[in-house]
């Protein structure tokens, strides 16, 4: 699964036309896929290392599968680095956090950003997030909301973190965002043994910010042209 650069990072995209749109509804064709013959929902979407844009990926994928009339939750649990609130410009001033802090209700925490697509930011920052994560609390957030959304996308840090292997085991499975050109071979290798070694299923791995070269098909290009 592919998706070159052509828009800013954390950008939501809402044409329709363009090489990336296009991608981004094939990227989806194959998870709907795969979704509907393991009976997956819960997916945790993680990297081998910061910064390869996998919130970017996930935001898009969840917008343009909300599109397809798919009902779909975004939770930004990346605890450490959130950015999910940034592509939809919402405030993090409260979110996951709170909810796992019982500080708020579940209800308050979920935000309606686009007609099928809820969304819960992470709220303020903690000084222990794999504690956090580790409670029943979050377990059961996720599985009351199962028969909710058709699908729940969970963004997670780098998968060398604890947080990631929390996530990991109360999600169906996970999809690994790679940046082109940055992410090595070995790299790669060593986040799919720890998912193993955890038990984390893969769905699949989203190869990002490739750039579009000169002698990719004239056809292709001119189909999906903005």
């Amino acid at each position: 699964m592919v998706i070159k650069k052509q828009y800013s990072e954390r950008q939501l995209i809402k044409k329709e036309k363009g090489v990336i749109p296009e991608q981004i509804r094939n990227i989806r064709t194959n998870i709907q896929y795969l979704a509907d013959k393991r009976n997956l929902k819960v997916i945790m979407v993680t990297s081998c290392r910061q910064g390869e844009g996998k919130s970017s990926a996930i935001v898009n994928l969840a917008y343009f599968m909300a599109k397809n009339n798919k009902k779909v939750l975004v939770i930004d649990s990346d605890l450490r680095l959130p950015t999910i609130h940034k592509p939809f410009q919402l405030q993090n001033f409260s979110g996951l956090t709170d909810f796992l802090n019982e500080l708020m209700d579940e209800k308050e925490t979920i935000q309606q950003v686009a007609e099928n697509l809820d969304v819960v930011t992470s709220g303020p920052l903690p000084y222990n997030p794999t504690e956090l994560l580790s409670k029943k609390r979050f377990k059961n957030f996720i599985d009351t909301h199962r028969v909710d959304y058709d699908f729940i996308f969970v963004d997670a840090p780098p998968s060398g973190l604890a947080d990631s292997k929390i996530i990991g085991s109360v999600c169906d499975s996970t999809i690994i965002v790679v940046e082109n050109g940055k992410t090595t071979k070995n790299q790669l290798k060593t986040c799919i043994d720890t998912c193993k070694m955890q038990n984390i299923d893969i769905i699949g791995v989203i190869r990002n910010k490739i750039r579009k070269k000169k002698h990719d098909s004239n056809y292709y290009y001119n189909y999906v042209k903005e």
